[in-house]
């Protein structure tokens, strides 16, 4: 049996830590400079004008009705430089005013003022310093665990991850998310290494902060902080009610303090049932998705128009909540579901991350192991917090693209870092090997970030094979209606006045620079030019209309004249072959 050696010593001098953060600072600036630059040719991702309507709303209106299902945190930050800028919610006609709709009122904020582009930047750069944070968390807690080499391995996987870059360059909440649920999970793990005031003041706030951007966090943060503090037991032999019973002052501290971050995000407003969630004792829903004792004390707060504080909030967790129990529609290899799979997100992270990741992460669990890290607890705090997530999302209902758990990659891009500083330092015969190993899997890494280009959101690795649509499609996975853009500069290029189209987007379509065009029905072939993304050719959804999934099946006849982006076909039907169809 062959003996692997690996230095265990990291102590570098001032000059080589230096050094390390200066690469460290590099990659993070090569990836907020390829997330700029993706602006331009990245048309409007469906739910940024939801995003878009819901942070004006509340910093003009001081109001938040429109889409209550996401905390706010994420729509305040993408609010704030159209809102700096001079956009204002908009007025609205008498019949838009009856029922709002959230992609429409975006989409008058967008265009109205015939600053379209500028106007999808400045909602869009809101995001890049919740990229700079996530990296620099990523980087500060390799460091802590792992040392320098780790920790700009780690950024340097985790910038150039294009589902990473992807969520960066469009204005959703989930980078948002991300980086405020790592940031909780790092504080509550400093926090349990160093119980003091000071850790307990920063866990409270990040706590806060990650409950003020997505719901997910109430899923997310209990079931890892549980698997850390399990993980630790094991490791210190402490019991578990011992740690909870030393720290339970400190912990109830904390939950007062990111109670009243999470209340400071919708300004601290108190309201009234009725008003808050826009139902009355005589239009009272039966609240069957809810379990008894839930559903009622709810109809006890109706009749009674009980005052609470954040009422929206309360209305955002009844939302999201009856969403799961429906169990909407999900798609995965080739195939729709009710209520998705209980693999889907593991599946949608082993086909959309870079294998190089994967494998770094794995060669950083095993180092973890084998160099007895495994006795500092802490190590291995990012890898239980990723088991801890994938698994707690096994019975959600709510498959809707992996973006909902984007917090596993700056986790797993710590475990890659760790990983590749254990190729680095293997000692012995194995050395040369391990080296080479590592500058080969980060020339991989390169290869796979370069290979997406700027089109982050479409990107799959090796696995998924030619035709990444047959594994998944929905959710931003690879069809966000990112390509009309290209779509607009592909029909001008080949002088194309008249066309069919057939596209997921939640842009006004009219306004895109397209020439005519018309939207083809379910089952009726077209004759002509016809352009349909890939989430309408799958799922049957064109615009904001939902057709049955084999709605154009009769495309299967005829090939593309050409691939538009990623995402977009463009086919011509000639009008008799046409007219033979079914």
């Amino acid at each position: 049996m062959t003996l692997i050696r690996v230095s265990m010593s990291d102590s570098p001098s001032v000059s080589s830590t230096r050094c390390w953060k200066a690469l460290a600072a590099l990659a993070i600036l090569l990836a907020i400079a390829r997330v700029t630059a993706s602006y331009r040719h990245t048309s409007e991702a469906f739910d940024e004008p939801c995003h878009v309507s819901a942070g004006l709303e509340l910093l003009d209106h001081h109001t938040y009705t429109l889409d209550p299902v996401h905390p706010p945190l994420s729509r305040l930050a993408i609010g704030l430089p159209l809102y700096l800028a001079g956009e204002r919610y908009p007025r609205l006609t008498t019949e838009e005013s009856a029922q709002p709709n959230y992609n429409v009122v975006g989409n008058h904020i967008l265009y109205d003022d015939g600053h379209y582009l500028r106007n999808l930047i400045l909602a869009r750069v809101a995001l890049l310093p919740f990229l700079l944070i996530a990296s620099v968390l990523v980087f500060a807690w390799a460091r802590r665990e792992f040392g320098d080499v780790a920790a700009f391995i780690s950024v340097l996987i985790f910038t150039t991850t294009p589902i990473v870059l992807a969520l960066s360059s469009i204005a959703y909440s989930d980078l948002v998310t991300a980086t405020t649920q790592c940031a909780a999970l790092f504080a509550f793990t400093i926090w349990l290494d160093n119980r003091s005031w000071r850790s307990t003041l920063l866990l409270g706030g990040a706590i806060g902060l990650a409950l003020m951007s997505k719901l997910t966090s109430f899923m997310f943060l209990p079931a890892a902080a549980a698997a850390i503090v399990a993980c630790r037991g094991m490791m210190t032999r402490e019991p578990i009610a011992k740690t909870i019973a030393c720290g339970w002052k400190q912990l109830s501290a904390a939950a007062v303090i990111a109670i009243i971050a999470l209340w400071s995000g919708y300004g601290f407003s108190v309201g009234r049932v009725q008003d808050g969630m826009g139902i009355s004792p005589q239009q009272m829903p039966s609240f069957q998705h809810f379990p008894a004792p839930v559903a009622k004390a709810a109809r006890a707060m109706v009749l009674n128009d009980w005052f609470i504080p954040a009422p929206a909030f309360l209305r955002g967790v009844a939302n999201a909540w009856v969403l799961n129990k429906t169990s909407p529609s999900a798609y995965l290899m080739g195939q729709s579901k009710p209520g998705g799979w209980w693999y889907f997100f593991l599946a949608g992270l082993i086909f959309k991350s870079p294998l190089p990741l994967l494998l770094l992460g794995a060669a950083g669990l095993y180092s973890v192991a084998i160099l007895g890290r495994a006795q500092k607890w802490s190590a291995l705090a990012p890898a239980v917090c990723t088991l801890a997530i994938l698994i707690i999302t096994m019975p959600v209902k709510y498959n809707a693209g992996l973006r909902h758990v984007l917090v596993v990659f700056p986790l797993i891009a710590i475990g890659a870092g760790c990983g590749g500083a254990f190729l680095w330092r293997m000692e012995g015969n194995q050395r040369k090997w391990a080296r080479s190993a590592l500058v080969i899997l980060l020339l991989w890494q390169g290869f796979e970030t370069i290979r997406a280009q700027s089109d982050f959101i479409s990107y799959f690795n090796e696995l998924a094979g030619r035709d990444p649509s047959q594994v998944l499609v929905a959710g931003c996975d690879l069809d966000c209606g990112q390509d009309l853009f290209r779509l607009s500069d592909e029909l001008r290029s080949r002088q194309i006045s008249q066309f069919n189209l057939a596209v997921w987007s939640s842009a006004d379509v009219n306004r895109m620079g397209l020439p005519e065009f018309q939207i083809p029905q379910p089952y009726q072939p077209v004759t002509g030019w016809l352009a349909i993304s890939a989430r309408a050719q799958r799922l049957g959804e064109v615009l904001h209309e939902r057709y049955p999934p084999n709605s154009f099946a009769w495309l299967q006849s005829y090939h593309p004249v050409a691939k538009v982006g990623h995402t977009i076909r463009l086919y011509y039907i000639p009008a008799k072959t046409a007219s033979r169809q079914p």
